[in-house]
Order: structure tokens, then sequence, then C-alpha cells
């Protein structure tokens, strides 16, 4: 009897955890757009799906930014430090941060939020 307990118990615990990560990897996929802030004002909103290269300036400052593979990355900037460029390219996760240009890239997760609700 108590074999069959833990056995049903232990069933219904992997079906509970099983169903909450196919709830999550889903809803917490990948955002379609990408909100690009120069100074704290919203500049661009790009869309993910489509490969391009924009380049948003901050006075003399300036960054590049190419969608390829529905992922963003910035390709050049002006600043010393350039880890921005080294970020790799994104589509989910934190934001991608120049902290000398005052750019900031974020990501949507219209998806994410949906299941919330």
């Amino acid at each position: 009897m108590k074999t069959k307990y833990w056995i049903i118990l232990f069933s219904v615990l992997i079906l509970i955890c099983g169903g909450l990560w196919l709830l999550f990897s889903m809803g917490g996929s990948a955002g379609d757009t990408a909100r690009v802030y120069s100074n704290g004002e919203l500049v661009l909103s790009l869309d993910l799906r489509i490969d391009g290269e924009y380049r948003v300036d901050f006075g003399e400052e300036w960054n590049t930014l190419k969608i390829e593979d529905g992922k963003i990355h910035v390709s050049t900037a002006s600043c010393a430090s350039q880890d921005c460029v080294h970020h790799t390219p994104a589509n989910k996760g934190a934001p991608i941060v120049c902290l000398p240009n005052r750019l900031v890239i974020e990501f949507s997760m219209e998806k994410f939020d949906a299941v919330l609700k």
C-alpha cells in the first residue's frame, strides 16, 4: 500500500513539474520586439523578425545596432569601453546596455505577459 502511494505521488509531482516547465519555457520565449532607449527616451521599437542595421545617435556619440536571425546586438559604438559591442546577440533576458552612450535595449515579453493574465 505504501509503495503504491509513493509511486502515485511521485508520478503526480513529475506531471506537475513537467507542465510548469512547458508553461514557462513556452511563455517565456523570445520576444518579437526590442525597445531601444537613448538617455531614457524611447527612440526605436524594432521587429526582431526583420534583419536590418540601425544607427542611434546621442549627441556626438553613436551605436550601430544589427538584427540577424531574430537577435539584436551592438555591432559598433563610439564609446571607449566597447562592452556593449562584446555582448552576445540576444532576443530575451537582461537588457543590452551602453552606459557611456546612455543606450538601453530591452526585449518585449508579450507572450509571457499573456500567460500571467
